[in-house]
């Protein structure tokens, strides 16, 4: 396995942990609303789009790098690199915590090439010492393996650095342009990545499509709400479906096998009592089966979770009348769904309280002619008429079911 990233959870929490990356906290479920906020389709097409360009394109070996960088519309680690910048900073802006799983699986895509040299490295040691190598390869062969693996571990860290720097150049691409280094093995290198991470666009597209069915059968019922507040148990729910072999379930279920667990111990430093804590680590080169365990979480610790009557995503409500999630829906000002609503429901209010100013002003008006004409009973009659369109065209307006022109002159006719 290549993996370079763990995720272990704690009640409501989860954390990630990457090879070389600090440790970061998230509330429970930022994982699978972040695969269902993200659109993934369209770089999964810029992907597949440069592939389909690049694969089986002639790489001349005399090429620098100074010479393809010179024209960016044909050089593939240009192409590849600016595909994961732009990719990266979509996963980035929607969820911090996506974005980490990310960045370990792009470790993991460029790094692993240096693990298999360091196992080749070690085999050759070994022959070198007349110890069995523990490869089927003659001593030739192994050689010639490692120079080609090594390659490939020099240009993967080339194009990893330049992924994250992009569009700048890191430090050791800039002496290899110097030095006038030749680029077609690094075009290759460029093309493995982008079918890497073409596959793993295909594998998240597909488990978006997948959870929102999980989801709906699970924490979310018919009406947007949680389903515990109706009185059901998710987990109770996830149970029944595991029983019932729910062919969905089970696709994701089968990827558990592809999960590498770690359990790590430390002692508390605020613990006066001592005592040492454990967590339970999970990694895995495939991402959906990450994602598929923070799900079992989410519906084992019966999470309260809805549909934002803003922008439609989920988000855990902090009580049963919170129907607005915090996600910035308006990027200029930074304002919410929580505080657009707000101000909606405001300017609602204000609009119904003019529309009842106008309709008490008239209505007054009108018991005014009365008043003064006590013996009038078909002033009376038709007082009583139009107070009963009135009332019906405010409670219209109110519902929004007529707008404000209609309503006005409703409230004037016979005035």
């Amino acid at each position: 396995m290549n993996y370079q990233t763990y995720l272990f959870f704690d009640g409501r929490a989860e954390y990630i942990q990457g090879y070389d990356t600090p440790q970061h906290t998230f509330p429970l479920g930022s994982l699978v609303f972040g695969l269902l906020d993200m659109e993934f389709a369209p770089y999964l097409e810029q992907a597949t789009g440069l592939l389909d360009r690049f694969r089986g394109m002639d790489f001349p070996a005399g090429r620098t790098m100074a010479q393809s960088l010179a024209e960016p519309g044909t050089c593939a680690y240009y192409q590849a690199a600016s595909f994961y910048h732009g990719l990266a900073e979509a996963v980035r802006a929607t969820s911090p915590a996506l974005f980490d799983l990310l960045e370990g699986y792009c470790s993991a895509t460029f790094r692993r090439f240096k693990r298999e040299l360091d196992r080749m490295t070690g085999q050759l040691s070994q022959v070198n010492h007349r110890q069995p190598s523990g490869s089927r390869l003659s001593t030739n062969s192994l050689f010639q393996r490692a120079v080609h693996t090594g390659n490939l571990a020099l240009t993967s860290d080339l194009l990893e650095g330049y992924c994250r720097s992009f569009p700048a150049y890191t430090e050791q691409m800039e002496v290899f342009i110097e030095l006038d280094a030749q680029d077609a093995s690094l075009c290759e290198t460029a093309l493995l990545f982008l079918e890497s991470f073409a596959e793993l666009l295909r594998q998240l597209t597909q488990a978006a499509e997948d959870f929102r069915s999980l989801i709906a059968s699970t924490l979310v019922d018919e009406d947007g709400r949680p389903r515990t507040e109706h009185g059901q148990s998710p987990s109770e729910v996830l149970a029944e479906l595991a029983e019932h072999g729910d062919s969905t379930y089970q696709k994701y279920h089968n990827l558990e096998d592809d999960i590498h667990i770690q359990t790590r111990y430390k002692r508390p430093i605020d613990n006066k009592k001592g005592g040492i804590s454990a967590a339970t680590f999970y990694a895995s080169d495939t991402l959906p089966a990450l994602l598929f365990l923070e799900f079992v979480q989410m519906c084992a610790q019966n999470l309260p979770v809805a549909v934002c009557e803003s922008c439609h995503r989920l988000f855990v409500p902090f009580s049963s009348r919170a129907k607005y999630c915090d996600r910035v829906l308006d990027p200029e000002t930074g304002a919410t769904c929580k505080d657009i609503a707000a101000k909606l429901a405001y300017a609602e209010e204000l609009k119904a309280d003019k529309a009842k100013e106008l309709y008490n002003k008239m209505r007054n008006r009108y018991q005014m002619r009365c008043s003064r004409a006590p013996g009038n009973q078909k002033m009376r009659d038709d007082y009583n008429a139009w107070r009963k369109q009135a009332q019906m065209a405010l409670s219209k307006y109110q519902l929004g079911e007529i707008g404000w022109e209609t309503f006005e002159k409703v409230i004037q006719t016979g005035l």
